[in-house]
């Protein structure tokens, strides 16, 4: 249970409400991580790092395009402030901008001193990120 605390994950099909607002979905997880004492404003401040547009904060994720959903699911995993983050195929099924963009904020994270483990196919953009790679 200990190692809960310095690990996020994110898969590849994140499974979040989507009868949830982007923000419901946070507060649902942040809480569930043990995160109780963030507001409105905390979440919109992560939306806003992670560059999902404004109009979509309040928005049900059933109409959430895949890589909208990839964004939910790292706002997820950054909201537990974990040491260390999991990706199972982050990039799989989204368009090559929404890709860059994804791979420039796991880019910040690790320049924050952030580990990142990730499984992909996808050795191009693995290897910008990546500090060490195998296969």
């Amino acid at each position: 249970m200990e190692t809960k605390n310095y690990i996020s994950y994110v898969s590849e099909n994140v499974m979040l409400y989507g009868n949830f607002t982007a923000r419901q979905n946070l507060d649902f997880f942040a809480k569930l991580g043990g995160k109780k004492n963030l507001a409105k404003q905390d979440y919109y401040n992560l939306f806003r790092r992670i560059g999902l547009q404004e109009d979509a904060f309040e928005r049900k994720l059933k109409k959430f395009s895949k890589g909208m959903r990839q964004k939910v699911g790292l706002a997820i995993a950054m909201v537990k402030d974990a040491d260390n983050i999991l990706l199972d195929e982050p990039t799989s099924g989204l368009d090559p901008k929404a890709a860059a963009e994804f791979m420039g904020i796991l880019k910040q994270l690790r320049e924050e001193g952030k580990s990142i483990l990730m499984c992909t196919h996808d050795i191009f953009r693995a290897k910008e990120v990546a500090t060490k790679w195998g296969s």
